[in-house]
């Protein structure tokens, strides 16, 4: 019977694309944690009674700079979403591998606003 060489079981190791699409997750999460805190400091501020009772001005507009900085970072998100898109089509293999829908839907909610903010 000949001796099988002393070979490591692929299947059991991540290989570069496993690790890469992990830190593609990643850096989609903080880019998401990103556009909403930009987003928070973009929309105008809440005018509440303290603010009325002591004349307090207070900013009743979107921020431009920030909405321009919004809309960056959701088009690169976009743009890192088509590429986890683009590399997993050629991943899978096989018919049952999973089809990816929250990064369809990440991309599609990216470039609805993008596209909201952009034509205004």
């Amino acid at each position: 019977m000949p001796e099988k060489k002393n070979q490591s079981d692929r299947r059991k190791s991540t290989d570069f694309f496993r690790r890469f699409f992990a830190w593609m997750n990643i850096a989609a999460c903080a880019g998401l944690i990103a556009a909403i805190l930009i987003f928070h400091r973009a929309q105008p501020e809440f005018e509440s009674f303290f603010d009325r009772y002591y004349h307090l001005q207070v900013r009743r507009y979107w921020d431009q700079g920030y909405i321009r900085l919004l809309v960056g970072v959701l088009g690169v998100g976009t743009l890192i979403n088509a590429a986890g898109l683009f590399l997993a089509r050629y991943r899978g293999r096989r018919s049952t591998d999973h089809r990816k829908l929250a990064l369809l839907l990440t991309i599609l909610y990216s470039l609805l606003f993008v596209l909201s903010k952009t034509l205004q």
